[in-house]
């Protein structure tokens, strides 16, 4: 098993845990509106994907001969 691979699933699921804790932070802060609400969440609901994107390609990358 590679090195690199369980230290990316950690580093997901801790940056995850902590990326919902500030959504959720953040969410407390938003007026009661419907569309405002349904915006915030569809972004916040995609914005976590490059970043893991990018630990994936960083786990998967071939090390250096």
């Amino acid at each position: 098993m590679r090195w690199r691979t369980p230290i990316a699933g950690l580093a997901i699921l801790v940056g995850l845990a902590i990326y919902l804790g500030l959504i959720a932070n953040i969410a407390d802060f938003l007026p009661e509106n419907l569309f405002l609400g349904t915006i915030f969440y569809l972004i916040a609901g995609l914005a976590w994907i490059p970043g893991v994107m990018f630990v994936l390609g960083w786990a998967h990358r071939d090390p250096a001969p």
